[in-house]
């Protein structure tokens, strides 16, 4: 029984111990998976960087960091925007002026909007590198550029969608971190079936072993509780056997031959 016991131990532990390398290598996986997308985010920024500087930069005109584009030259920096800036992952842009006025964007409804709030944004950005933000499905990268001489600074703001970085960051490690969770949840259940079985198992031996002792106490009273008849070994007559005190004289074996040795005797001292 020992024996057994150490089994069920033993599986216990190796299913248990199996469970916990699970959830680190779940851990491991999202982990990287984590890892990979910063990555991915952080080479978004410098794209963008490199988008907002190398190309989009020469394409602006001193007059542009001044005032909202509008009518032909809209025209004109639209569709060289769209050939050259847009051709890629990025989906929209804007061309910010320190004071939060929208100077350009793809969506001429937003031109010459104003947003208060983004002034210390385009200040942060102009003080600064490049900055990325996540704002629901979206990523946002605001870059400082120069545009004439002497230069005007203003900052561009590209966006991308941020659900394909994180779509391709999930592509090699992420699937791993369900099935660990999977395995490591099996290996649990397997964990304590090891121990519900085991421990049925015992208590049904004990009890087995136990029965045999209960018949042999039960036994002798048992027999103390029959009748002596039962007990009691049978005569030849078929009838039970009684101790010598009970039985009268002329019931036990020999008592003819007795009497009859007896008058014999008496008839020869009378001659």
């Amino acid at each position: 029984m020992p024996e057994r016991k150490n089994r069920g131990r033993e599986l216990r532990a190796l299913f248990a111990t199996l469970a916990v390398i699970c959830l680190l290598g779940a851990g491991v996986s999202y982990g990287a998976t984590r890892y990979l997308q910063s990555e991915l985010e952080a080479d978004a920024t410098r794209d963008a960087r490199k988008l907002s500087t190398d190309v989009l930069q020469p394409l602006l005109l001193p007059r542009d960091a001044t005032a909202p584009v509008r009518g032909a030259r809209y025209d004109e920096l639209l569709a060289s925007v769209r050939e050259r800036v847009l051709a890629g992952p990025i989906t929209e842009i804007l061309l910010w002026g320190q004071d939060g006025t929208v100077l350009f964007s793809n969506d001429r409804g937003l031109v010459g909007e104003r947003h208060a709030k983004m002034r210390d944004d385009v200040h942060a950005s102009i003080a600064g590198s490049s900055r990325s933000t996540v704002q629901g499905e979206r990523f946002h990268t605001l870059t400082s550029v120069k545009v004439g001489q002497p230069p005007t600074l203003v900052t561009a703001e590209l966006v991308r969608s941020h659900a394909a970085i994180v779509e391709e960051s999930r592509e090699q490690w992420y699937p791993w971190v369900g099935r660990a969770l999977t395995a490591a949840a099996v290996l649990a259940v397997l964990s304590v079936l090891t121990a519900i079985v085991f421990a049925l198992a015992g208590a049904w031996r004990t009890r087995r072993a136990q029965r045999p002792k209960v018949a042999e106490a039960d036994a002798p009273a048992t027999r103390a509780g029959r009748p002596a008849e039962i007990d009691a070994p049978a005569t030849r007559a078929g009838r039970p056997a009684e101790t010598d005190g009970s039985v009268p004289a002329y019931m036990r074996p020999g008592f003819r031959e007795e009497v009859e040795a007896r008058r014999r005797m008496e008839g020869m001292a009378a001659e």
